[in-house]
């Protein structure tokens, strides 16, 4: 018996060890997205024009923790005073104390809180605190992935809230402004930034 327990003893060592042919965990990765390809918008309605302005300096940080889009989070930060609407005058309103008041508060900025799952593999919805003129109110941004026929995956998304939940509450007797802006995202991933088999499928939230 006491010869025989040097080989039981690494019988078990070898039945017991990690195996090397498993499957190598996804390694956490930031996608790097540059403003070529992307678009960061708003949209705002009155009575009797709708005023589309641009953003064209912003920042994002977008971070994938496995090989499910639920496991990501997602930073956006925007230069205000980058807005433009293709009309000086509007430009100067936009920028102005009544509404963005760039000057005071020079960022915008949305930050991600969480990931609610979809019956759609290619659609999510990310919850997450938006901050607007120094105020943070909390939104729900409804995202989708979309690859087109060049092969290219853009990471698409919308959003609303309302302006006077910011602080503007300007508004004028004889062209109302609408309380509800809408955003509008879209970021072109470079390629293989995701792997093939990245799916939104996630536990839902409770």
């Amino acid at each position: 018996m006491t010869r025989r327990l040097p080989a039981l003893l690494l019988s078990l060592a070898f039945a017991t060890a990690p195996s090397f042919a498993a499957a190598t965990p996804f390694p956490e990765r930031e996608i790097v997205i540059t403003r070529e390809g992307s678009e960061v918008e708003f949209y705002a309605s009155s009575t009797f024009a709708k005023v589309v302005g641009v953003f064209q300096i912003w920042n994002v940080t977008f971070k994938l923790n496995s090989d499910k889009l639920a496991d990501s989070t997602l930073e956006l930060k925007i230069a205000a005073e980058s807005v433009h609407t293709g009309s000086g005058f509007k430009d100067k309103q936009v920028k102005g104390k009544n509404f963005f008041d760039v000057q005071t508060f020079p960022e915008i900025q949305f930050k991600s809180t969480g990931v609610l799952s979809d019956p759609d593999p290619k659609k999510f919805t990310m919850t997450g605190n938006l901050t607007l003129r120094g105020i943070t109110r909390p939104v729900t941004v409804a995202l989708d992935l979309d690859s087109g026929p060049d092969k290219l995956q853009k990471l698409k998304g919308t959003f609303t809230f309302n302006r006077r939940d910011f602080g503007m509450t300007h508004n004028m007797a004889f062209n109302k402004i609408a309380d509800t802006i809408r955003v509008e995202i879209e970021f072109q991933l470079p390629p293989g930034a995701l792997p093939a088999t990245a799916t939104a499928a996630a536990t839902p939230a409770t």
